[in-house]
């Protein structure tokens, strides 16, 4: 078995278990550094990171390995703050990077960075792990996600999501021999936020120098690999993307949208088909804080075709990889209902967004508008999207992975360990978690919608039938002219994530 076989065993067996514990002993400090964005803080003296897999329903605050084995033990690592919202939450997400000067090359299950988010917005503990294990099914290129408790000198800080870093190893992963190619990271930055619009630099040129910051302090577009590469680093891979997505050089006004010409050359440099079951998945679970209102959190790959990844530049072919889910599945901070979102017009339900955040403006997505405007991808996303209720995402199906009050679901994966955040039902959890137990209990178990500060909450089951119920009305009505299965494509009862190609 190759290096890379080995890491991708390794991964998908981290990923299949229930729960570890995170511990780092020995931080000098006393605590993880604050307020440091994107300032990884090393490892010092005798600081120690260790891991290993322990039973969810151990009421320990932080069980000892005990026959468990450690999976990782090293003393060569940074920890570093992650997250806009968490930032300076009193309970914050962290990234642990093994990828260290002077470390000694270790890994976790073949990966050389943790995710630890924090769930700040979420009260049931569940949303990622949900909308994780929906694009998994549907085929979409993400990460894996598991749970942690994580510790400092012994402090137990509390329940944190595991998310798979969008990184070399899982380009390697999922792509194989085309793993080498551009990936860039959407923000909101010196151009704005990425909302993949066209544009021309300043002396009118229509070239990847229109997507870069002058200066490049905060650029909008932060390309993650071959940044010293100066063949592969102009951006003109992303310029050639967003000019196929505005449908530049073709004729016939806002109507070219809707041709065969236009299909064609999406397809040529857009795994067209991914990115729309992604955006069927992201509508119905109302996650907004990515390419939907923001517009920014989500990654672009160009690896180029498969049989020509050394021509990645010239013929690129791109990849949306999603990022960034508490915030679905009910939660809202603007007074919108995301659960009636219209399936076809998403800036629609980006007004009272954009009034709060983007001067009044609905969001501005061509890459979601152009392409439903299509009326070959327009079927495309509705079969699959309908497919999606029809399996996936109804109630019962979601019900029945919450299996709230029962044993073997989420709700009994996370109950244990975010009760031990607090020592009372109604007192303030001592991790820094906004959510008492109580409410952890009634938004997780009981279902109950919350309203929390600026926050409106809805019990995931109850958003997932508002949703549902909005989704099977409004496609009634598209049937009319869009009959099901006019895509003519079929989807698997049980689809599985993207093998890999090693």
């Amino acid at each position: 078995m190759g290096a890379t076989a080995e890491r991708t065993a390794a991964k998908r067996e981290f990923f299949a278990r229930d729960m570890y514990v995170v511990a780092v002993d020995g931080w000098e400090s006393g605590d993880p550094p604050p307020d440091r964005p994107d300032q990884p803080v090393l490892a010092a003296g005798a600081a120690r990171l260790r891991v290993w897999p322990t039973d969810p329903r151990d009421g320990r605050h932080v069980p000892p390995p005990g026959d468990a084995p450690v999976i990782c033990d090293v003393r060569g690592f940074s920890l570093a703050n992650s997250g806009n919202r968490t930032l300076r939450a009193p309970k914050r997400s962290w990234k642990v990077d093994l990828d260290v000067p002077g470390g000694d090359d270790e890994r976790v299950a073949g990966m050389s960075c943790l995710n630890l988010k924090a769930m700040y917005n979420d009260p049931s503990q569940m949303r990622e792990a949900i909308a994780w294990r929906l694009f998994g099914e549907a085929g979409v290129p993400s990460s894996r996600h598991t749970y942690a408790r994580f510790a400092v000198n012994g402090r137990y800080r509390g329940l944190f999501s595991v998310v798979e870093q969008v990184d070399k190893t899982f380009l390697a992963e999922r792509f194989g021999p085309n793993r080498h190619g551009n990936l860039y990271k959407a923000y909101c930055g010196g151009i704005g936020c990425a909302t993949l619009q066209h544009r021309t630099g300043a002396d009118g040129a229509d070239d990847g120098r229109a997507y870069l910051e002058p200066g490049g302090d905060d650029p909008t577009y932060r390309l993650r690999t071959n940044k010293d590469d100066t063949a592969a680093n102009t951006y003109d891979d992303l310029a050639t993307l967003i000019r196929s997505v505005d449908g530049v050089g073709l004729p016939g006004g806002d109507g070219r949208f809707t041709t065969d010409a236009f299909r064609d050359s999406v397809r040529e440099v857009l795994d067209a088909d991914a990115f729309l079951r992604w955006a069927g998945v992201n509508v119905l679970l109302g996650s907004w804080d990515n390419y939907f209102a923001t517009p920014a959190n989500y990654y672009l790959y160009n690896g180029g075709r498969p049989g020509a990844e050394h021509d990645f530049v010239a013929q690129p072919w791109f990849r949306f990889i999603p990022w960034d889910y508490d915030n679905c599945l009910g939660v809202d901070y603007v007074g919108t209902r995301w659960a009636y979102t219209d399936l076809l017009d998403w800036p629609g339900n980006t007004v009272e967004y954009g009034r709060r955040n983007s001067g009044g403006r609905r969001s501005r997505i061509p890459l979601v508008e152009h392409l439903l405007a299509n009326p070959d991808f327009r079927l495309y996303y509705l079969d699959h999207l309908e497919f999606l209720l029809d399996t996936s995402f109804s109630p019962t199906a979601v019900l029945a992975r919450l299996a709230p009050g029962a044993s073997g679901g989420l709700w009994d994966r996370v109950r244990h360990a975010a009760y031990l955040e607090s020592d009372t039902p109604h007192g303030a959890p001592f991790t820094g978690r906004q959510f008492t137990n109580d409410e952890v209990y009634r938004a997780g178990c009981d279902q109950w919608e919350l309203r929390h500060a600026d926050a409106h909450i809805e019990g995931i089951y109850h958003y997932v039938r508002m949703r549902y119920d909005s989704a099977r009305a409004q496609l009634a009505e598209l049937r009319r002219t869009h009959p099901r299965g006019g895509s003519g494509a079929t989807f698997a009862a049980a689809p599985a994530p993207e093998p890999a190609r090693i």
